[in-house]
């Protein structure tokens, strides 16, 4: 019974020492809640807003999403665990309150909880104020109590474990100012570290998978109190898995009783004389110093390497990092000058090892660009070349509870990445190697370059490796050169890459509803099941199309581009255009409708023989009768300067009928060049229309053509409209 009076009263004295924090708290928790809400909800008293949208507003402000509460949860971790142990800093009153016939263990817990129960009352008695506000502007606190009380729980368990850091950085130190320091060092230092690290690892490891993605970064909210509380504002939300909230939650609790436990080992092996110094314990110092001088130093290298790209401002950035968190930290440990250098030996072995971390990334020491699998040791890889298929569309059509329909997008290197399994890995392994040594020597050798290129075709592909372990590794490489290279043609040609690269080879036919065709600025249903009548037509196409497809050739895309493009919209697109129709929006489901056009090429034979069928004019696709001028905009050439100068007429216009055919032969629609990744890949393109006459009707399409293959006095006009601009 004496020992609950005790703890209450000392619990009570400790509070009269707060007051400034008490008001503090108070004043920062009433303007949050109940003046904050009173404001939102007197504009609905001046407008009519939804009820239902009014709630939602009170739930996020009132629960765990509130990011503003949360700025103040750690704003509020710091003041109160500063307040809760200054007294250890100063001399006279640790003389003061180890002199009073109190345990001192009784004056931790006494300390350390009035920490956490004066702003957890705060805070309550705010929140009920605040549910008074609501009732009084007539919205039932029933709504959304259970909000409040949830983002209440969740924000006190964080601040307990954001205050037991700071509570250790106090115990830890013997000034308040270096206490705050050290809290600094204690919530950022790894941080620190693992930006630094996932830098090095995507500036240079040039064979990283999408620069590293998150090799570090996911280690993040297990290194630090700071960081974890930022990833649980995310994870936390409504709508989350409950296993997750669960497990982090718990993990939340678990950090704050590992952490508090500590802060109470610390107290009881703290001298009393430790009161004024800078560390209250001599062992901490170069634990903590050591650290923060290799981080220093190589963050230093880091950021002059960055700038230049030169070894030797690394080297200067290495040496100012280490000299000024050396020089600093030891200003700070001893409050003199003259010990700046009474550690100079640790100071050259942290500036070794971040010098060896730095080496260790920029010459690729560990081996990681170098690392090429052994075929024997491979079960299977995916190949994804995203510049070459980027306008493949990778999803599906759905729809929602709500009767809209929308696209759900997946990755291209996800969806590649998972139906692609090659087992005949020896041309892309070559192609690996090659890009390895390139590498190499352009990343990792003594003359550093990032410009460096040995050819007009350039391609960049990411592998996946499945290991006979089971195991996965992913890599990005990049090839150039004058020629396509065999490897490159074989992979193309290979069946399990087309059906991996194109879903449409994988779409059957009882999910097919549409057919689509479209050449330019033309766009035509050839084939609609309607109630079945035209389905065998529709299953025909798609068949035809998938051998044309599968037989495609390398060969065959050097010397030809698409003519046309075509669609098979699934039941699911076919239901969304539909509906479009039926609203006769044109807008609506366009992203929906508008996916899934794959190139019609003119050898494509068994698909062109059933669109004749479909009495699609198939034969005026390669004819030139109709061609009857082209016109070269001249403003394609300004090199993106502008200009008010009159330079005459704005296009070069060829009526030359063989001049006309000659270009024509070797022109493309534009846009259908893209889809062809061996189509004149490296080569200067120029835009042009090409204006037709057919029926007494007058259209023109847009085309591209390579400059080399362009009449010499067509080439030659170009180069002096080039000259004048």
């Amino acid at each position: 019974m004496t020992s609950k009076s005790l703890f209450y009263n000392l619990l009570r004295e400790d509070g009269k020492r707060r007051l400034w924090s008490m008001a503090l708290s108070f004043l920062v928790f009433f303007f949050t809640f109940p003046v904050g809400i009173a404001l939102s909800l007197s504009e609905r008293m001046r407008g009519e807003i939804d009820l239902t949208y009014i709630i939602s507003t009170l739930k996020s402000w009132l629960g765990f999403q509130n990011g503003w509460v949360a700025a103040v949860i750690i704003l509020l971790s710091l003041i109160m665990g500063v307040t809760s142990f200054s007294y250890l800093h100063s001399r006279q009153k640790v003389d003061f309150y180890h002199g009073i016939p109190v345990n001192r263990k009784h004056l931790f817990w006494v300390n350390y909880f009035n920490g956490i129960l004066i702003p957890a009352a705060i805070y309550g008695v705010n929140l009920i104020i605040a549910m008074g506000v609501i009732a009084v502007n007539g919205i039932s606190p029933v709504e959304v109590w259970k909000t409040a009380l949830s983002g209440f729980l969740l924000f006190m368990i964080h601040y307990c474990m954001m205050y037991s850091v700071t509570v250790i950085s106090m115990i830890l130190t013997g000034n308040v100012l270096v206490g705050i320091l050290g809290n600094l060092v204690l919530q950022f230092y790894f941080v620190c570290v693992i930006g630094i690290l996932e830098y090095c690892y995507s500036s240079f490891f040039y064979t990283s998978y999408r620069a590293g993605g998150n090799v570090f970064n996911r280690f993040m909210d297990k290194c630090s109190a700071f960081a974890l509380f930022m990833v649980n504002l995310d994870l936390l939300q409504p709508g989350s898995p409950a296993g997750t909230k669960t497990v982090r939650i718990l993990a939340v609790l678990a950090v704050t009783v590992v952490l508090t436990l500590l802060s109470f080992w610390l107290y009881k092996k703290r001298g009393s004389e430790a009161a004024g110094r800078a560390m209250a314990f001599k062992i901490s110092m170069p634990v903590i110093r050591i650290p923060i001088v290799v981080l220093s130093s190589l963050g230093g290298s880091i950021f002059f390497w960055s700038m230049r790209s030169s070894v030797g401002w690394g080297i200067f950035g290495l040496i100012c990092g280490m000299l000024l968190s050396h020089c600093v930290i030891e200003i700070i440990y001893h409050f003199e000058f003259r010990k700046l250098f009474c550690h100079w030996k640790q100071m050259g072995a942290c500036a070794l090892l971040a010098a060896v971390i730095f080496c260790g990334f920029r010459y690729d020491l560990f081996g990681y660009d170098g690392y090429i699998p052994s075929e024997a040791s491979i079960e299977s890889v995916a190949v994804s070349m995203s510049d070459v298929n980027y306008w493949v569309s990778y999803g599906s059509a759905k729809q929602n509870s709500l009767g809209e329909y929308y696209w759900e997008y997946q990755d291209s290197d996800e969806y590649i990445f998972n139906h692609m399994k090659l087992k005949d890995t020896a041309p892309v392994l070559a192609l690996v190697r090659d890009a390895v040594d390139r590498n190499q020597k352009l990343h990792h050798g003594d003359d550093y370059s990032d410009t460096w290129d040995n050819g007009s075709i350039s391609y960049n592909f990411s592998i996946k490796y499945t290991l006979k372990n089971s195991k996965n590794i992913y890599r990005t490489y990049h090839l150039s050169g004058d020629e396509v290279r065999p490897e490159i043609a074989e992979i193309f040609e290979n069946q399990e890459f087309a059906k991996a690269v194109y879903p449409i080879l994988l779409q059957a036919p009882e999910d097919t509803a549409w057919v689509r065709i479209s050449r330019g600025e033309q766009t035509n249903v050839v084939s609609r099941d309607r109630n079945g009548t035209e389905k065998a037509m529709t299953d025909k196409l798609l068949l035809a199309y998938q051998e044309d497809l599968k037989n495609l050739k390398v060969e065959t895309m050097e010397k030809e581009y698409p003519v046309a493009t075509i669609q098979f919209l699934t039941k699911m697109q076919a239901n969304a255009e539909t509906k479009r129709e039926e609203i006769q929006s044109s807008w609506k489901y366009s992203d929906v409708t508008s996916r899934g056009y794959y190139p019609v090429y003119p050898s494509f034979k068994n698909t062109l023989e059933l669109l004749k069928e479909c009495e699609v004019d198939v034969e005026s696709w390669n004819s030139l009768d109709n061609v009857k001028e082209i016109n070269i905009d001249a403003y394609q050439f300004n090199d993106y300067r502008s200009t008010y100068e009159d330079k005459g007429s704005q296009y070069l216009t060829i009526t030359d009928e063989e001049q006309i055919s000659q270009i024509m032969s070797f022109a493309a629609i534009d846009g259908y060049s893209n889809m062809n990744p061996f189509g004149g890949r490296g080569e200067e393109r120029i835009s042009f229309s090409a204006v037709t006459e057919s029926g007494g009707r007058r259209s023109e399409t847009s085309c591209t053509i390579p400059l080399n293959q362009l009449p010499d006095s067509v080439k030659n006009e170009i180069n002096k409209i080039k000259k004048d601009v």
